[in-house]
């Protein structure tokens, strides 16, 4: 997502609450990229100048995994920019025997939805509002 976004508050307080989920729900080893975390490894996209870094890595068992927080973007440069990543993200997980998962905030989970619809990505989507409850 973009690092602006990455900077509020509403930003940090669900980023916490997909950390206590991968607590809760036994992985290890996670990283985040906010302040106060180890910071995932970042990939370099080969053909471009681009650099991208998950918003969360974790593993379960050998397995790695990577989560992305998704927020509804209206900027198509961006949202171009997200779909190259979560398709990089989906692919080096398969790799290593995981998988991308996308937390969605509630307003954004049509958004998310079509998105790895029309773009062939598979993740698995999780509602945010029912992080709360766990």
């Amino acid at each position: 997502m973009l690092y602006t976004r990455k900077n509020s508050n509403d930003y940090q307080h669900l980023a916490e609450q997909v950390i206590a989920y991968a607590e809760k729900s036994g992985y290890e080893d996670i990283k985040a990229d906010f302040t106060g975390y180890d910071s995932p490894a970042s990939l370099k996209m080969v053909n471009t100048n681009l650099t991208l870094t998950p918003d969360f890595s974790a593993k379960k068992g050998e397995a790695k995994y990577y989560f992305e927080l998704v927020l509804k973007n209206n900027d198509d440069g961006a949202e171009n920019q997200v779909i190259s990543k979560w398709k990089a993200l989906e692919t080096i997980a398969k790799m290593k025997g995981g998988e991308l998962k996308l937390f969605v905030p509630h307003g954004s989970f049509k958004y998310a939805s079509q998105l790895i619809e029309n773009n062939g990505i598979d993740a698995e989507l999780t509602k945010m509002t029912r992080l709360e409850k766990i």
